[in-house]
């Protein structure tokens, strides 16, 4: 069978089965932190390392290992977790737990001043975005050489034998393999989601959409009969489904539309006949007031505007498990429909989203690769930082030895502990799995991130940290940013307002930029035997 058949066939007998466990609920909190002790970080995301050392027992002489890791809003029963994570390494690895959490909203500049400023830290999550800074600064240390020490194959091989080769290997820049990525779902599937009680009204027939083209028809006919609703809401209409590898930033990139013939060629996306094809489309859609009219403007979120009853459609990454959830946030039925399937592409970006490391000022990093491994190997270190207490704030499910859900009496609104964040830890997989979501949800990833295509540039993350480089990329973000919401919403003509972005992308040195990475990618080819 077709490996992308495969895969449409396991998103699909999945999508009505549960609750999203991964890269879900990102939120835009920002958390105050607290460690294992009684002391607390504060605003500039700074801990007092003498008193976490001694609030978290360290005086017995047993090493602490402290971890800063992203969540989302603040949790009651913090401390009386990381209380129980502590107790669960001493009795593992004879070393205590500092815990520092850190909201998504402000997390870049917290890091950064934790790294840079010093402080207590061993183990760090480390994003895609921030990867090649933190490499050339020195900033986490070379799991492959610490002093003339492969920290990795001596000391974490469990994470190799837990992973797979290829992803323990794969978040390196330069020969420095900075982190390990969280265990997650990678797939580039997007699908639209639509109101069933639009759909059945209507009796249109979506199982048969695949791309945009196929969708015009059924857009007319939702306009005609609904005139009061937006028909489809949203930003980023234009790259939601993409048949490239971005190289980190989109900007050059490599094509992957047609699977027989994938290359190594660097190439401007906006001047590809995908990028002015599907522009040309969702324009159209706005012409014909398909589309919600401030679509480039607005904050709202296409899941409220849904909720609210005043969308009929949108675009969204779908994967298993999908469906619940957004069912949830919609406060409606839904049904959705994958396009787009020989698009479902996996580059370095989406599997080293968030890679796990150490941290450059870490006082003993073979204790803190060890403590690594015990991360990405246990599942009772994985429920406890990712759900709290069993019995206090969740249960097991009668009849299931995976499955947990709230005790009775313990819901969202009341629940002391409840991060759901296992996207974004080192490794959901070996942990449980929450109500509402399929029983084998953890496989079913797996499943489709192997039948996705692969880039063959995957394992090359390119190093933008030069300054004449990173000047160029930030004068890109800027004219990027000038145009894409109003071309991604189809607000303007792409004919004439695509060009001018790619003159002014040119003009602020997007070739030098291309080239640079080309050169790098050519000497990573070279080096791994791709080609």
């Amino acid at each position: 069978m077709n490996k992308k058949r495969l895969f449409a066939i396991l998103l699909a007998a999945s999508l009505s089965a549960g609750a999203l466990v991964s890269c879900g609920g990102g939120g835009e909190s920002s958390t105050a932190s607290t460690d294992s002790g009684s002391t607390s970080t504060s605003d500039s995301g700074s801990s007092d390392s003498t008193e976490a050392e001694t609030s978290t027992g360290s005086d017995d002489g047993a090493y602490t290992i402290t971890m800063c890791y992203p969540a989302g809003a603040d949790q009651p029963d913090y401390q009386k977790v990381m209380d129980a994570i502590d107790e669960l390494t001493m009795e593992e690895l004879g070393m205590h737990f500092n815990g520092i959490q850190l909201g998504f909203g402000d997390w870049t500049d917290r890091i950064r001043l934790m790294l840079t400023g010093g402080d207590k830290l061993d183990i760090v999550p480390t994003f895609a975005t921030q990867a090649s800074a933190y490499v050339s600064q020195g900033l986490v240390l070379n799991l492959l050489d610490w002093n003339g020490t492969n920290l990795l194959e001596e000391y974490g091989s469990g994470i190799v034998d837990a992973v797979g080769e290829e992803q323990a290997y794969g978040g390196q820049i330069n020969g420095v393999l900075y982190g390990i990525p969280s265990q997650k779902e990678a797939m580039g599937t997007a699908g639209i989601v639509m109101r069933k009680d639009i759909v059945d009204e209507l009796g249109l027939d979506y199982e048969n959409w695949h791309t945009y083209e196929d969708l015009n028809d059924a857009f007319a006919q939702v306009h005609e009969a609904h005139p009061e609703l937006n028909v489809i809401v949203g930003a980023n209409m234009v790259t939601k489904f993409y048949p490239y590898d971005s190289l980190d930033d989109s900007f050059g990139v490599l094509m992957m539309d047609d699977p027989d013939n994938l290359t190594l060629d660097v190439v401007n996306l906006f001047e590809t006949d995908y990028y002015m094809n599907q522009a040309k489309i969702v324009h159209d859609w706005y012409a014909n007031g398909w589309v919600m009219l401030d679509a480039a403007t607005t904050t709202e979120t296409a899941a409220n505007l849904m909720k609210a009853g005043n969308a009929f459609c949108f675009f969204e990454p779908i994967k298993p498990g999908y469906l619940a959830q957004e069912e949830a946030l919609c406060a409606r039925e839904l049904v959705t429909q994958v396009l787009y399937e020989d698009w479902d592409i996996i580059g370095s970006l989406n599997i080293n989203y968030v890679n796990w490391g150490i941290a450059h000022q870490s006082e003993d990093p073979v204790k803190a690769m060890e403590f690594l491994e015990f991360a990405f190997t246990s599942g009772d270190f994985e429920d406890l930082l990712n759900f709290g207490i069993e019995g206090e704030h969740y249960v097991p499910m009668e009849g299931s030895d995976t499955m947990i859900t709230y005790p009775e009496g313990v819901d969202a609104t009341n629940c002391g502990y409840h991060l759901a964040v296992g996207w974004a830890l080192p490794n959901q997989f070996v942990g449980s799995i929450w109500e509402g979501n399929p029983e084998d949800v953890w496989q079913q990833y797996k499943d489709c991130n192997a039948a996705s295509l692969w880039s063959k540039a995957y394992g090359f993350i390119p190093d933008t940290s030069a300054p004449e480089i990173a000047n160029i990329q930030t004068a890109l973000t800027n004219v990027y940013n000038t145009y894409n919401k109003s071309i991604e919403c189809g607000a303007v003509d792409p004919e004439t307002v695509i060009p001018q972005m790619n003159q002014e992308l040119y003009a602020a040195g997007l070739q030098d930029y291309m080239d640079e990475k080309q050169r790098q990618l050519d000497e990573w080819a070279s080096a791994n035997g791709v080609s």
